[in-house]
């Protein structure tokens, strides 16, 4: 069996559902592969871990793995998990704000990772930052509850449903734009992994997509096997309504038959705003960042 760790972006939860059922289902064990499921609450140490990890792979928001490659770590998104970014502003029904237009002359908390990605989107759409009343804050669901501010960063299939058990109905607003569309828990390795064992990568692969097909069709057990792993951090109801919230994020325009295919062009087009928005130090092209080969072999056609 050859060892596979994988650094998830977040703790085990049912936003790593496909996963967690090729792990609990032996679909890696048949592939051959003993996979791990490490994860961390600091995505960013991520890049590093993979870096250095040898035969390994990870997840990360798309511009971490850009601004990682930028700043010289030789790395490759190879696969992407979620189809658009969770990221969102969390509003209670009450204030009105339905979207990015409406949040002139409010109160807004974004964390540190969050502010720029706001700015560039913000800026896209012809809205002047600076009649944002904008606030630099760490993450505290009080924020919201207790009216400190008119909008808080969240992540669509996370803090929504907390607030939902606990009583209080809020409005999600995306943070995107057609030219800053971001995909999500995207999955990188290393240059040195892809050299050396691209089988490896292209069996976990391939087993990852056959699970989260697999877990959207059975979403009652995948809950079921995500609390397990979890442990005492969760419960299966919430798991099964984030299992649901994350449909559409895993479905995108694509579906569930090509699941984890990305779409070049939109690369190209976020690399872009990376740039003209100094989030990266400069302009790159979708040929240093993105290595398509496995999405092409898997699926049997070229993913362009």
């Amino acid at each position: 069996m050859q060892p596979f760790p994988f650094y998830l972006d977040w703790i085990i939860s049912g936003q790593f559902v496909g996963l967690c059922w090729a792990y609990q289902r032996g679909l890696y064990a048949q592939s051959g592969l003993d996979v791990e499921l490490l994860w961390s609450e600091e995505d960013r140490t991520i890049v590093d871990k993979v870096v250095s990890g040898g035969i390994c792979a990870g997840s990360s928001e798309d511009n971490l793995i850009v601004s990682g490659i930028a700043a010289g770590k030789r790395i490759k998104a190879v696969a992407g998990m979620l189809q658009q970014s969770p990221l969102v502003l969390m509003t209670k029904r009450s204030t009105g704000i339905h979207s990015l237009t409406d949040l002139p002359g409010r109160r807004v908390a974004m964390h540190a990772d969050g502010i720029r990605i706001l700015d560039a989107v913000l800026a896209l759409s012809g809205i002047e930052r600076t009649t944002i009343d904008l606030h630099e804050v760490n993450f505290d669901i009080a924020n919201l509850v207790d009216d400190r501010y008119d909008a808080v960063q969240g992540y669509a299939m996370t803090e929504p449903i907390v607030l939902a058990e606990k009583g209080l109905e809020v409005c999600s607003v995306p943070e995107r734009h057609p030219l800053l569309h971001a995909y999500a828990q995207v999955i990188f390795t290393s240059e040195e992994c892809i050299a050396q064992r691209p089988e490896t990568l292209r069996a976990f692969l391939a087993a990852s997509f056959a699970g989260w097909r697999e877990a959207m069709l059975h979403r009652d057990e995948a809950a079921q096997i995500v609390a397990e792993m979890a442990g005492t951090n969760t419960r299966v109801t919430t798991e099964r309504h984030v299992i649901d919230a994350l449909s559409s994020f895993v479905s995108g325009e694509i579906g569930m038959e090509r699941f984890g295919v990305m779409d070049l062009a939109r690369w190209q087009r976020n690399l872009d705003a990376y740039a003209r928005f100094e989030i990266v130090p400069r302009r790159m092209t979708v040929a240093e960042v993105v290595d398509h080969r496995f999405l092409d072999e898997i699926y049997g056609i070229p993913q362009r």
